[in-house]
């Protein structure tokens, strides 16, 4: 995991270097995915979701999570799984699954007939195994809705419990989740209401954090720049200004482990006008239906996000610039 990464002191002048300067945000989301040409606000999603929030014990005992969920829905081709791939690569404990071949037992736990000790066995599925990590689940949308289901749990309240013959337990899944797919028809169609096309229950969107539409419509200006990125990453003699994979990594791990960084009272301000007035504002049709319903837990995504900003920074204080 990040917290088992040992970072030496040549790499810790590097990093606190690579923070002091003014534009280390955007450096640092250029360096995920570096062959997917544009995707900025994705890839600067992705690079908070690596860094994480903070997690907190509730006052009644509990626990808020502190990991951040990303979902890009997107028409065909526009390298989502390229970014799902770099990012199980780079990510702790990062595992890449994909919608079809995964089922709930093995995202979560499967009980087995132990044939040795002659009874039942528990068998850890992905997202236990990535506890402290990151999961990237590819064609979400063609997996069964049940086995869709059995993540709910681990998304909010980071546990697997199962219950299952004579077993009784419950698993620690803290994993953060990056997950993508296509929308219901295969690809976007220009008529009828985006929300209506992805084809995922509310209950499951509402988990995730970061929702991202990803639409390829043709434009020549943007199309010449995609074509010149890919036709260079085909020439491979591409020399790209991004942060090695390497130091990336240390730099994440640095700031996971060092810094919790607390709400200010400005930014508590800043964050509550936010959700107050997304939540309350006009809606799309005339029955009052929001196209995707914003709840407390958006609130919450947003106290995420505004933390792992102040860690990129590598900042105790979260403030309203996060």
């Amino acid at each position: 995991t990040f917290d088992d990464l040992e970072v030496n002191y040549e790499d810790e002048e590097k990093i606190k270097k690579l923070a002091a300067d003014p534009k280390v945000f955007e450096k640092l989301a250029g360096s995920i995915a570096p062959s997917v040409y544009g995707f900025k606000e994705v890839k600067e999603a992705i690079l908070l979701q690596l860094f994480s929030g903070v997690r907190k014990k509730r006052s009644d005992g509990g626990s808020t999570r502190g990991d951040i969920h990303v979902l890009l829905v997107g028409d065909p081709g526009v390298a989502k799984s390229v970014t799902l791939k770099f990012v199980s690569s780079i990510a702790p404990k990062g595992r890449y699954v994909s919608g079809k071949a995964a089922t709930a037992a093995g995202l979560t736990a499967a009980v087995i007939k132990d044939e040795f000790l002659k009874g039942w066995s528990l068998e850890a599925g992905a997202m236990v195994l990535s506890n402290k990590g990151t999961i990237c689940i590819d064609e979400i949308e063609k997996m069964d809705e049940q086995d869709r289901s059995a993540m709910h749990e681990a998304m909010e309240q980071q546990t697997v419990t199962i219950s299952k013959a004579n077993i009784q337990a419950s698993l620690r899944a803290e994993t953060s989740v990056l997950a993508a797919g296509n929308p219901k028809l295969g690809r976007f169609d220009p008529l009828i209401p985006i929300p209506q096309q992805i084809n995922i229950s509310p209950a499951l969107l509402s988990r995730f954090d970061v929702i991202f539409i990803l639409r390829d419509l043709p434009n020549r200006a943007q199309d010449e720049a995609i074509a010149k990125h890919v036709l260079e990453e085909h020439q491979q003699i591409v020399e790209r200004d991004v942060i090695d994979p390497k130091l990336l990594r240390e730099y994440i791990s640095f700031a996971r482990k060092k810094f919790k960084p607390k709400l200010t009272d400005e930014a508590v301000e800043e964050i509550k006008d936010f959700y107050i007035t997304l939540r309350n504002r006009s809606t799309s049709s005339t029955e009052g239906i929001k196209p995707i319903p914003i709840t407390a837990r958006q609130l919450e995504a947003i106290v995420r996000l505004s933390e792992a900003c102040a860690k990129v920074r590598l900042s105790p204080f979260v403030t309203i610039e996060d």
